[in-house]
């Protein structure tokens, strides 16, 4: 069985200075998440609520010196400066660590991140009063496995949840034997967070394998998760339904596993809302006696233990051993399907602007249809065995429309994919209900194709161009030039809305 730390009773770079903060301060809730619009008084009857009301750090107080003998505390306003701040970290503090929470003042969802050892940071976070903060689960880090579980009880109305729920666990559980020899108990070693409210069922579940085994990586646990929801729609004696009712889904979120993930955090809740999440009243990880006698008793778990629990990369998680997996997603789809395309194909990525910039602004103008503010996050391009490029992947930020619902996401992105030999475009998302649709393939004006392919022939049609048309003169000249059929392409284009 598994083997747990030993507490309680059950277990236990370089950077210019102004792109982060002093450290020589305390970071508290009015400075972390701006100044609230009145002032809020809490009753005495309020107080007394399952969420204690703790007293913030001083207003800007010095940082203590046994605080900064915990570590570092800086806030960044990217995730790339954070990370280049957690490399330098690391090898200075043990247990160094990348967090991250949303702006109040942006609706868009935009977040900072803050780079922090566990125990530094644990020290500050439990004295916050309000909590919005997520655990960024680093890329190529190892992990423990971890579920985010949900489904709308208004498109379920009459689901017997307890049988859902136990199937799950059942068929993790006897997965986990046949992929990887392990025996778990998912009553005794996985433990439950639960931040369900009347319109939806939501849990995060966090697995403690055998001799303490981690991932390689949260990617590592994709290829096993596809598996899972596999085998979960194949038998599943609870139907789940999506949350429009429109399509059957499973118990578990299958978009979580991507690099640099971020994971709400234990004792948090979502930025605007009010349910946070809390041990679960059904979870045994501390014990089988009823939760009320449990929670009151002298082996209660403290919050700072459930914490370190809770967490997807543990305390000295270097230390840990690693399961064997297969490096990534694309071979285990290549062992299962039989396909040797993948194997293949080489993929270039970045961030902000491709090699092709008039493709960049002719993707832009398309999502300006939903979102003035939408720029390009990252972009990937898949090169065949020949060195062609054959498709290119935009990641958006500020777009989430989605054709498969008619709608823009509430949280989850969406992407869009180029074929550069059939010269269309085609939107998809990460959302779990959207597994495997995509939208109609859009064909790409043939001014936008012929740059494309000169921009290729100019480097010998192989490899990515270093710079077709990097100056934003030339970009704007060239829609200039191209301006009727650019025109002709949108009136098309919101014909189709019109539909």
């Amino acid at each position: 069985m598994a083997s747990h730390p030993k507490t309680s009773s059950r277990r236990f770079s370089d950077l210019d200075p102004d792109d982060s903060f002093n450290d020589s301060v305390h970071l508290n809730d009015s400075w972390f998440y701006g100044p609230p619009k009145k002032k809020q008084v809490m009753s005495p009857d309020e107080s007394k609520g399952d969420t204690p009301h703790i007293a913030s750090p001083g207003t800007f107080k010095k940082a203590s010196l046994v605080e900064k003998s915990l570590g570092e505390m800086e806030t960044f306003p990217k995730q790339r400066l954070a990370l280049a701040k957690l490399e330098g970290s690391s090898k200075v503090f043990k247990n160094s660590r990348v967090f991250s929470f949303e702006c109040p003042e942006h609706s868009a969802g935009e977040r900072r991140y803050l780079v922090s050892t566990l125990e530094r940071f644990w020290a500050w976070y439990s004295c916050l009063k309000e909590r919005h903060l997520y655990e960024l689960i680093t890329e190529s880090t190892p992990c423990r496995l971890y579920f985010d579980l949900e489904y709308s009880k208004s498109s379920n109305p009459d689901i017997d949840h307890e049988m859902a729920y136990n199937h799950f666990m059942d068929t993790v559980k006897h997965l986990l034997k046949s992929e990887f020899d392990l025996e778990v108990d998912p009553r005794k070693d996985f433990l439950v967070l639960d931040s369900s409210t009347d319109s939806k069922f939501s849990a995060h579940v966090i697995c403690h394998l055998p001799n303490r085994y981690l991932f390689p990586s949260n990617t590592h646990i994709r290829p096993f998760c596809n598996r899972l929801l596999e085998v979960l729609l194949e038998d599943a004696p609870v139907k789940i339904w999506n949350s429009d009712g429109t399509k059957e889904t499973v118990l578990f979120d299958n978009a979580v596993y991507t690099k640099n993930r971020n994971f709400r955090l234990y004792l948090s809740s979502k930025l605007g809302k009010e349910t946070v999440l809390k041990l679960a009243d059904y979870c045994d990880f501390y014990g089988s006696l009823s939760y009320e006698i449990y929670m009151l008793g002298p082996n209660k778990p403290s919050d700072r233990q459930i914490f370190f629990d809770s967490i997807c990369v543990p305390a000295n998680a270097s230390e840990f051993p690693l399961l064997k997996v297969p490096d990534s997603l694309e071979e285990e789809i290549e062992r299962i399907r039989g396909s040797r395309v993948l194997s293949a194909a080489k993929v270039q990525e970045g961030s902000g602007p491709s090699p092709y910039p008039q493709l960049d602004e002719f993707m832009l103008m398309v999502w300006r249809k939903w979102n003035q503010s939408v720029y390009i996050r990252q972009w990937k391009t898949t090169v065949n065995e020949k060195g062609f490029v054959t498709s290119i992947i935009y990641y958006p930020a500020n777009c989430r429309y989605c054709f498969n619902i008619g709608r823009e996401h509430k949280s989850n992105g969406t992407f869009w994919t180029v074929n550069l030999e059939r010269n269309d475009f085609c939107q998809k998302c990460f959302d779990v209900e959207c597994r495997g649709v995509s939208s109609n393939l859009f064909p790409l004006p043939s001014f936008i194709v012929n740059s494309i392919h000169k921009a290729n022939d100019c480097d010998g049609a192989k490899e990515i161009p270093n710079d077709s048309f990097s100056d934003e003169d030339d970009v704007a000249s060239f829609f200039d030039e191209s301006a009727v059929e650019l025109n002709e392409f949108f009136t098309k284009w919101d014909e189709v809305f019109e539909q």
